[in-house]
């Protein structure tokens, strides 16, 4: 099974990618928002994103999917401050945010590949909106 964490300044932002993402979601696939900083305020928060991969530690491996900068920071001190055996389960996907989470997903949902899946969630850096 694989783990998905949204991670955006914004709150809303995360809530509603995941919202899209649940219902291409078969299921096998779990999906979490840790957007915005405390308060709903616009930022990140280090301790919302390590208890989101603590709540996943059942699934063989843990996407994050970052917006910008200080989310990837926070995301790498939150993985900083769990146990190897966790850190070793839990990988920063360097893709778009919508594009590479909706693509992640999909992928999750038929195979249990991560090399699979975080490709196919980099693909969404190529895709074209406009012909």
């Amino acid at each position: 099974m694989t783990g998905v964490i949204i991670v955006s300044h914004s709150e809303k932002l995360a809530e509603g990618l995941r919202d899209i993402v649940m219902e291409m979601n078969d299921g096998s696939v779990d999906v979490i928002a840790a957007g915005g900083a405390d308060g709903g305020r616009i930022g990140t928060n280090t301790l919302k994103i390590k208890a989101a991969i603590e709540s996943l530690t059942k699934c063989d491996h843990i996407l994050i999917f970052v917006d910008l900068g200080s989310a990837v920071l926070c995301s790498e001190t939150a993985i900083e401050m769990l146990d190897d055996d966790i850190q070793e389960k839990v990988h920063i996907v360097d893709a778009p945010l919508v594009e590479g989470v909706v693509g992640g997903v999909v992928q999750a949902t038929i195979c249990n590949d991560l090399e699979q899946i975080i490709a196919t969630a980099k693909e969404g850096a190529t895709l074209r909106k406009v012909c």
